[in-house]
């Protein structure tokens, strides 16, 4: 039996790019505006090896995107952020995870 295996792809600030490549993220792109986003996860979307996109959280909050309504398009490939400030990194992430769950399945969790 074959195993798929699924990328991880990560969207990265210019100056974070080599830290994920020294981790070994084989895909890493760049991205400065809205629509050079918007190409690349629309590129990505369409391609059967990648099972996640990962896109650094001040990304998203500098462009304004809001990563929960990208993903509405399908599960696969899943679509969510990397904290990646100290603010980012110093918040509750049961906020952030149970916002993401009741995406998915439909209705609030209780935690």
């Amino acid at each position: 039996m074959v195993k798929e295996v699924k990328k991880v792809i990560i969207l990265a600030s210019n100056e974070s790019v080599n830290f994920y490549k020294l981790l070994g993220f084989k895909e890493v792109y760049t991205v400065d505006n809205v629509g050079e986003v918007t190409n690349i996860l629309k590129e990505l979307k369409n391609r059967k090896d990648v099972g996640v996109i990962l896109i650094e959280e001040s990304i998203t909050r500098n462009l304004k995107l809001d990563h929960m309504i990208i993903n509405e398009k399908g599960l696969t490939p899943l679509i969510t952020v990397i904290p990646n400030t100290k603010e980012f990194l110093s918040r509750d992430p049961s906020v952030y995870y149970r916002r993401f769950a009741s995406k998915i399945i439909g209705y609030e969790l209780g935690v």
